[in-house]
């Protein structure tokens, strides 16, 4: 079975947070779950920062494992105050070690930030964890893949199906480390080099954003390895800190845009006819929010222009450019039939609601920074301000 491994300093807030996650059904059968004493974690550490130093002598390591190397999902805690070894140390010091000294699948890292939903759609690219959560959030089903109503942010991946394309994402890397980013990805050169520069910066280099490779990205960019970590690497290293990073940025910087990849709800929103059942009922639209495979949207038109690589994302996406310049869609060819419905997609929600909904400003810079949030009650939502703002 795969292993779901937690850490935290705190005898109590670990076991709680075990005992969650082991009391969700749709894990039982996929992933063992268990916690690491104090002991072990030392251990692992120790482990890992000695693979640091070899790393930065040698440019690789030579001891025979450490207990996260066989790890699918790490769960961090942020505040690891009470480490009686380094009081200093934090989850996202733990993340960045296991990230580059380990083979550890994805991590998760607790407590990091304090809000629940985070009005900006951008989430934190500059962790090292590849999803940043709250403690009691960590057991909503959602989250692992058991859909049910309620507080469900889209921005979420599927954890276990993320996972599966965690190897997929790094053997990419790992066979083309020194070809371009955006070829890899399966973008044109035109689209990358006129990225947002609020997206394009984390990748950069001295070069243009299409120029850029995976090795260069991971050396130089300063959001792969640190400086003194990046003077002698190894190769496998390269390809786990590339393919975690650059996914990181594709869901963090480039989707949340909806203007350079678009997804199944955002699209169907803008082009009802794409629906391949009945589009005046809100059950139709809601098949769209399908985060592993959506099957509710005409495959016949968009299949050419989908994201073929759909493991580097945690949902089915389009490219938004070629998609609009389709002749096969009818609002496209007759744009003066555009229809709108009498819903709006929720983020918070992962759902189409026709009233009890809220808007917000994304901190987004395409035209399509105007969202809508269902607002749960005792859902904490950061930054407060966004849900006064309204879009010049």
């Amino acid at each position: 079975m795969k292993k779901i491994l937690i850490y935290d300093d705190e005898e109590r807030f670990k076991r709680r947070l075990e005992e969650g996650l082991s009391g969700l059904s749709v894990l039982k059968h996929e992933f063992a779950i268990s916690s690491m004493s104090e002991q072990d974690f030392e251990e692992a550490m120790n482990s890992l920062r000695y693979r640091q130093m070899e790393l930065r002598d040698h440019g690789g390591w030579t001891d025979e494992g450490n207990p996260l190397d066989d790890i699918a999902i790490f769960v961090i805690d942020y505040d690891l105050v009470l480490n009686k070894k380094d009081p200093f140390l934090t989850g996202e010091t733990v993340a960045y070690m296991a990230r580059c000294f380990s083979q550890c699948g994805l991590i998760v890292a607790v407590n990091q930030y304090r809000h629940d939903f985070d009005l900006t759609l951008r989430g934190h690219p500059d962790s090292f964890a590849d999803l940043n959560i709250t403690d009691r959030q960590l057991n909503n089903p959602n989250l692992w893949g058991e859909t049910v109503e309620g507080f469900h942010p889209w921005y979420w991946p599927v954890l276990p199906s993320y996972q599966q394309g965690f190897e997929k994402r790094v053997r990419d890397v790992r066979e083309n480390l020194d070809r371009p980013v955006c070829e890899v990805l399966g973008f044109s050169p035109e689209s990358f080099n006129v990225l947002p520069r609020s997206v394009s910066e984390f990748l950069s280099t001295k070069k243009h954003p299409s120029e850029v490779t995976f090795r260069a990205f991971v050396l130089k960019s300063g959001n792969g390895l640190r400086a003194k970590d990046a003077s002698k690497v190894d190769d496998e290293v390269l390809a786990r800190v590339g393919a975690v990073r650059v996914s990181k940025w594709l869901e963090r910087l480039v989707l949340p845009e909806q203007d350079i990849l678009v997804d199944a709800p955002h699209l169907v929103f803008r082009y009802p006819s794409l629906l391949i059942e009945d589009a005046t009922r809100i059950a139709t639209w809601n098949t769209t929010a399908q985060k592993v495979e959506c099957n509710a949207l005409n495959r016949t038109i968009l299949e050419a222009y989908r994201l073929q690589q759909d493991y580097w994302v945690s949902r089915p996406v389009w490219f938004w450019e070629r998609v609009r310049e389709s002749r096969d869609i009818l609002e496209v060819k007759e744009p003066w039939k555009m229809s709108r419905p009498d819903w709006t997609f929720c983020e918070d929600a992962s759902r189409f609601y026709e009233e009890g909904y809220r808007e917000f400003v994304a901190a987004t810079e395409s035209p399509y920074s105007r969202r809508f949030v269902r607002y749960f009650d005792g859902i904490r939502y950061s930054p407060i301000v966004r849900l006064s703002m309204r879009v010049q």
